[in-house]
């Protein structure tokens, strides 16, 4: 049988209950329907497909989180939210990215378009839950894929590089890596909310 190598990302993320709060969202009020709904053309299978990888990304998160490990302050009183490094295929991320393209075109295509797909008339009504407004929808996705696929920068391989030295045992930061910790959270807690921090992580 024929195998074809996966093109595989290693990358930091931070494990925290908003960002399990995003994907349940985006799970259940965006994918589930799209993939499920007969009102919506999926002829290359980019909704299915989609679902199936989000599934398989949430899948090694919780691995992730359940397999640690914990990181604490410098003084060893006060823990973090979880740092993980996690492996994941490249197409799982390629496929969510190219279903935003999609999802965000027909956000904002005219409505005299003609809509072959049925998508855009799926995301203004009829298929996603009225209480989820498509364009939150939209935007938690978009929200979930920067934060499982974190844009490096010299705060993030710090932290990277202390937590695979660790090589799973658990982390106690040193206090310029504690630095780096708190400019990370910031950037994580803007783009998870898209509002202040108020200092959460602290």
């Amino acid at each position: 049988m024929e195998q074809h190598e996966q093109r595989m990302s290693v990358r930091l993320v931070v494990v925290d209950p908003d960002l399990s709060a995003q994907c349940d969202r985006v799970e259940k009020h965006l994918l589930a329907p799209l993939a499920g709904s007969p009102r919506v053309t999926d002829d290359h299978g980019l909704f299915a497909d989609s679902l199936d990888a989000f599934l398989r990304i949430r899948e090694t998160l919780a691995a992730a989180v359940a397999r640690g490990p914990r990181v604490w302050t410098p003084n060893g009183r006060w823990e973090h939210e979880g740092l993980r490094i996690l492996t994941l295929p490249t197409a799982e991320t390629d496929v969510l990215y190219a279903l935003l393209r999609e999802l965000s075109g027909a956000l904002v295509a005219p409505r005299d378009l003609p809509d072959p797909s049925g998508l855009a008339a799926a995301l203004h009504g009829g298929v996603l839950s009225a209480a989820e407004p498509a364009v939150g929808l939209v935007g938690a996705l978009a929200r979930v894929l920067s934060m499982v696929d974190l844009t490096p920068d010299a705060d993030a391989d710090t932290l990277f590089a202390a937590v695979e030295a660790a090589d799973g045992e658990d982390v106690r930061l040193t206090y310029a890596q504690e630095e780096a910790w708190q400019r990370l959270a910031h950037r994580v807690t803007m783009l998870l909310t898209e509002s202040a921090p108020l200092h959460r992580f602290l």
